[in-house]
């Protein structure tokens, strides 16, 4: 099987959707079910991935670092799907070189598969001013979707919000993210490094990783540890920020003003993977109060290192944790959470518990989700579906 993987951001950039398409091309010839290639924009920093080819469309600077792609200027994209001979094409967004690249599919006769990892109406309410502009790109958005032979989310959550938005077709098949990060491998030197350099023995740890953006809610994690403060039995903590993003100044001034300077730890951007489980491994709880992620691998990240998270009820991300069990699931209220939370910090085993059951129930390895994939496109190839 020859598949064709496409998706409108790539490295130097990390999300979710860059981790999902590396991951399904790395698994799948290791494997030798299928020859995965990559289509992505060109950036400036070329990043190459071992073992699998990567094409680059041209593309020119768009917002917040990523690359709007211009497929369509010359014959680059449509001789690569043309002549290659794909056996399936697997869209992962609904931008230029997504849009095209459905457009080329049905032209050629391949079938096509589209999965949207984002809600995207929350960026354009976030980025652009006008309502009719906003309603525009939606319709923007879901005409590829709409057009694709198959459709697929990362959650239930995200099945329904593709309704929510327009999608008119009758299914939505739902696999879930994975994470490269194997299970529980510790190190105790880093973590003893890491438990000097931010003085957190004695304390309890709280811990978020990904972009800092607004539509994370970072600024709710504060708000909750501010009115934890505000019971003067509660003190000894810490809240470490791992990664980097345009809302980080916003925050900095967040965390002075709630007179969190003691407590809040900026760490930045971090890369290397080890290092990165190492944060999962000191942390008690993990704090990811985003409505706006559709799955979170940041969640199955803390899951494979048996720290359980605390999300909003009814987010995508809080769709397989039972409050209590493998996770803690509250309403969107800050009050809510810090006294719910006073409560919980004071169980460390509690805590312990959690997380062991997180990693049993919450924890999906990209080598079985790449599988999954692959048996879903044996599927459509084989016109059995």
């Amino acid at each position: 099987m020859k598949v064709l993987e496409v998706l409108d951001s790539f490295y130097p950039q990390i999300d979710g959707p860059v981790n999902c398409i590396v991951n399904i091309a790395k698994v799948l010839q290791k494997k030798k079910l299928a020859e995965v290639d990559l289509l992505v924009p060109k950036y400036k920093k070329i990043v190459d991935i071992e073992g699998v080819n990567v094409f680059r469309s041209p593309a020119i600077y768009g917002p917040e670092g990523y690359m709007l792609c211009l497929p369509q200027i010359n014959r680059y994209v449509k001789n690569l799907i043309k002549k290659n001979g794909y056996d399936l094409i697997h869209v992962h967004s609904p931008f230029p070189l997504g849009r095209y690249a459905v457009k080329l599919a049905k032209k050629y006769h391949i079938p096509c598969l589209i999965t949207i990892h984002t809600k995207y109406k929350s960026d354009f309410e976030r980025t652009i001013e006008s309502k009719t502009l906003q309603k525009i790109m939606l319709k923007y958005i879901m005409q590829p979707v709409n057009h694709a032979d198959y459709v697929l989310s990362v959650s239930k959550g995200a099945s329904e919000t593709l309704r929510e938005y327009g999608y008119k077709g009758e299914n939505i098949f739902i696999i879930r993210n994975g994470t490269d990060m194997l299970p529980c491998v510790r190190n105790e030197k880093i973590e003893k490094e890491l438990i000097e350099k931010y003085n957190l023995k004695d304390n309890v740890v709280f811990l978020f990783v990904g972009r800092i953006v607004e539509n994370k809610n970072i600024q709710f994690s504060l708000d909750v540890l501010r009115k934890m403060k505000a019971d003067e039995g509660f003190s000894n903590f810490k809240f470490l920020i791992v990664g980097s993003g345009n809302y980080e100044e916003k925050l900095k001034k967040l965390v002075e003003e709630y007179d969190l300077q003691d407590n809040v730890v900026f760490v930045g951007k971090v890369t290397d993977r080890e290092v990165l489980a190492s944060y999962y491994q000191i942390a008690d709880l993990f704090l990811f109060p985003s409505t706006f992620d559709t799955c979170g691998i940041v969640v199955i990240e803390a899951a494979a290192n048996k720290l359980a998270s605390v999300l909003i009820e009814n987010s995508c991300a809080s769709e397989l944790v039972k409050n209590g069990k493998n996770g803690l699931v509250y309403l969107e209220n800050s009050t809510v959470w810090a006294d719910e939370l006073l409560k919980i910090v004071k169980e460390k085993q509690k805590m312990k518990d959690m997380g062991e059951e997180a990693f049993h129930s919450v924890y999906f390895k990209w080598e079985d989700v790449a599988v999954e994939y692959y048996n879903f496109y044996d599927k459509v190839v084989n016109k059995k579906i």
